[in-house]
Parts: structure tokens; sequence; C-alpha cells
């Protein structure tokens, strides 16, 4: 059986890129064995009509060389050969989409051109190529070619010996330097955060943390106040971005950071929209899980009003939205008792949802609903249709069970749920350690309550008060339930 990595390339390709490689390897330009050619033939057709079937290294030596004692050398080096035009192939061939291919093309012919001193076509091509460069507050890549742009511009002056033009060049090559570097920081500071707050990864050596601590972004700032409004606003926002992430307790910078956003919403693309946005619903989100107040729940409304308001899914450059965002989205205005708003958002973003998952999302969301109107019948009725999915789903649909066990009356099912969620808790790693005891805690206060439901008799006022503490710091999405069953097995205790 062939085992080879031309083999292995050659069977992922569509046939339109199949009929691309043939094309590419019977250039003369790169390839002027005639062998190879043959042996790529066969393991197409091969791959194309009887796949399942093994395909042997000495048949396909008979096929390119009748008549021949077959050779091992040989059969070796046809095969590294052609699986070094496979290497070539992919690294020219386009990807649909990928801009970066045509940037890079460009910017080889700009070098060419000014090899040879071809200097019309040289400056034709960098105007078409300045041209074709959009500004992006998300994009790493932009400050960084327009640099690398700049710098064959550079080159260009300097080899014509036109030292005024190349001195033009190097003062927006360190701006366009600056903002890239900052840019991708940011990026890095990012991708850390999450690496561990949700893959829950805590990395020996932090460099971009001990960047961030030892910089002073604030006199940076600053000093460089007089700079152009397009560039001075792009690395303030990396580094409010940067703060947001670094800084969960600064509200002064959220709130600054919300200003700007906000206040130019109508500029962003449609994914720069929802990045931006999303960056401050995070922040809120964490202080809300660690003190859930009311303050920070309105301002998580306000945030997925304006998001819902402004940013389409699925077009425009953004994927589906995540089932797990369509359920905190239902989750929060269900909390604040606009069932209305809720019941609008299911029927005209349900269908934002990749379609797998529209029918645990409606089951879930309606489930909520159900709960807020006291239908606890058709909360589990609703339950019963959801798939867990992911950790998450599994948890917040847990949650909705058990307060419709409650009051249901359903309290040793409610008692045995909850065991299953602890040991749950216990035993996933998806959780971070500080979401993992949040999230337990109110598994433990529900519990209690569950408990002095079954034998009031074994329990004090006092550990009700106590009980009561507890749903203020765990439990605001449902401390007016909370509360009002608290005030019901006051009665009991009595």
């Amino acid at each position: 059986m062939l085992k080879n990595k031309s083999f292995d390339v050659i069977k992922t390709l569509t046939t339109a890129e199949l009929k691309s490689l043939e094309l590419f390897i019977e250039s003369p330009y790169y390839n002027t064995n005639k062998a190879v050619i043959t042996l790529f033939q066969l393991i197409r057709k091969h791959i194309q009509k009887d796949p399942a079937k093994p395909l042997l290294e000495d048949m396909l030596f008979t096929r390119i060389y009748p008549g021949k004692k077959y050779n091992y050398g040989i059969m070796k080096n046809l095969l590294s050969e052609l699986f070094g035009l496979c290497e070539k192939f992919l690294a020219v061939h386009p990807i649909e989409g990928d801009t970066a291919i045509e940037f890079e093309e460009s910017i080889r012919r700009l070098q060419n051109y000014n090899r040879h001193s071809l200097e019309k076509l040289f400056l034709s091509e960098y105007k078409k190529l300045e041209d074709k460069m959009e500004y992006s507050v998300l994009s790493t890549e932009y400050y960084r070619n327009r640099n690398r742009l700049l710098e064959t511009l550079h080159k260009h002056y300097t080899i014509k010996s036109k030292y005024t033009g190349a001195s033009v060049t190097l003062y927006p090559m360190s701006i366009f330097s600056a903002c890239d570097i900052i840019a991708t920081i940011k990026k890095d500071i990012a991708g850390m955060e999450y690496l561990q707050s949700q893959l829950n990864h805590i990395p020996e050596v932090n460099v971009t943390e001990a960047f961030y601590r030892n910089f002073d972004f604030e006199s940076f700032l600053k000093d460089i106040k007089g700079l152009e409004a397009e560039h001075y606003n792009y690395i303030s926002l990396q580094i409010r971005l940067m703060k947001l992430y670094k800084e969960p307790g600064n509200y002064d910078n959220y709130r600054e950071l919300k200003e700007f956003i906000f206040g130019r919403i109508d500029k962003y693309s449609n994914s720069e929209k929802w990045f931006l946005t999303s960056a401050l619903f995070d922040f809120i989100l964490n202080n809300y899980v660690g003190s859930s107040t009311e303050e920070n729940l309105n301002e998580l409304a306000h945030i997925r009003k304006t998001q819902l308001a402004n940013v389409k899914f699925n077009t425009e450059g953004l994927a589906p939205l995540q089932a797990g965002v369509f359920r905190n989205i239902i989750e929060i205005f269900v909390i604040m008792g606009d069932l209305k708003l809720a019941g609008e958002i299911i029927d005209k973003h349900l269908p934002d949802i990749e379609e797998s998952k529209r029918k645990t999302s409606y089951a879930y969301s309606m489930a909520l609903i159900e709960e807020a109107q006291g239908n606890n019948e058709k909360v589990l009725e609703y339950v019963r249709d959801v798939e867990f999915s992911d950790y998450q789903a599994k948890y917040s649909v847990k949650m909705v069970a058990l307060v419709a066990f409650y009051n249901l009356g359903y309290i040793e099912e409610g008692l045995s749920a909850i065991d299953s969620m602890k040991h749950f808790m216990k035993d996933t790693d998806e959780f971070t350690d500080r979401v993992k005891v949040h999230l337990t805690s109110r598994v433990m206060a529900l519990e209690k309550l569950f408990k002095i439901r079954a034998n009031p008799e074994k329990y004090t006022l006092s550990d009700i008060t106590e009980l009561e503490k507890s749903a203020i710091m765990y439990l605001s999405a449902r401390k007016k339930w909370f509360m009002a069953k608290t005030e019901e097995l006051k009665e009991l205790v009595k």
C-alpha cells in the first residue's frame, strides 16, 4: 500500500485544485520530468475511481516504466519529486478570499521593479497597492503591511539616490511600525488571557504579562498626543483594550473605552462592531460573576441591545451566532423581566444560529420564559428537548430544571440532580478555578434550600438568614425567586 506524503496531499484536493495542480506539474517552468507527470496522473486516477483499493509502489513503477524491473531508489526519487512539486503548488496556489497572497505578490513585483530600475512600473504598482489597503482596527496586518509597503518606496528612493524622498519615508515608517508593535502586543495579551481564563493553562513565563507590567502606557499616550488622529486613536484603542483584559476592576478605563467605541459604532465594520462590543461585554460579565450587582446586569443588557441593533450575524465577515451567546442574551432579558423582548429575539435571531444548535437553543430559551411565568411542568417538557452539546449548556439547563423541581415540590428529584451537578462541577476541567468556585457556590445554595424544605425541623431562622446572604453573592439571576422561597421557609421553621 502506497504511504507517501504526496499521496496524502493529493487525496485532500478538490476537483478544481487537482486540475490546477495538473497544470502546475505539467508546466516546464516547474517540472521537466515526464515520469513525475505520469505518476501524478496515476495517483489522481486511483483516488478518483477506486480509493478503497490498495495502491502499490511496484504497480505504479510498472505503469510508468513498462518492461523494467522495479527499482526502489528510482521510485523513491519520483515520489520525492512529486511531493516537492506539491509543496511548491500549495505555496503559490491562492486560497479563496486570502488577500495576503495578492499583497505578497505585489511586494515581490515592487522589489523586482526596483532591482531592474523600472521606475514607472514601480510607481504604478505602488499606487495601486496603496489604494487597495483598507484600515481596520482589528487587523494586526494593516500597519505592518503599510510599513512594508513604505519600506519598498524608501529603498526605491535610496537606489535612485533621492535622499530627500528617502528621508520623507522614515518618519511615517516609524509610526506604522509603532502601531504594528502595539497591535501585536494587544493580540498576544488577549491570547494569553484566553489561554488562562478559558483553557485554564498558566504558563511558567508570561512574556506579554511582563511587558505590560513594565511599560508605562499612559505616559506613552501622553507623549504622542499630537500624533495624527487616525494613528493616535488606533494606538489608544489597542492600549485601552489591553487594560480591559489586564485590569478587571478598572471601570474608568472601561467607561472611556465604551464612550470611544459607542461614539464611533457606525464607522466600524460588522466584525469590528462585534469584537469591540464583545470585549466590553466580557469585562462587565467577569465583574458580574464576582459581584452579581443589578448595575452590572443593566450594563450587560445595554451592551447586548447595542449589539443586536448594529451587528449582522452569519454575513459580512461574521460566523453564525454562537449558541452560548444566544443563551446568554435570552437569560439577561428574562432575568430583567422583559419576556416580550426575549420572545422577539428568539423569533428574529434563532435562524442566525447554526442549524444543528437551533433546537436546543430554542428549548432552553423557552424553558427560561416558562420558568419566569411559573409554568414549571412546561419548563421540564422543554428541558427534555435540550441536548448537552457543551459544559456551559449542561450547567445552565440543570439550573433551570432545579428551580422547576423546587416549585413543583419534587424535592428528592432535586436533591438527586444537585448531587449529580456537584460531581459534574468537581470532575470537569472546562471551567477556570474562579468560575468553578462561583458556580459551585450557586449549586450549594440551592442544595441548602432543598434540604431545609425537606426537613425544616432541623434548621433555625439564623440558618435561613445565612442562606440569604449567599443569594446576594451568587444567585442574583434568581435572587427574587430565591428570597421569596426563603421567606416561605421561615414560616416552616417557625
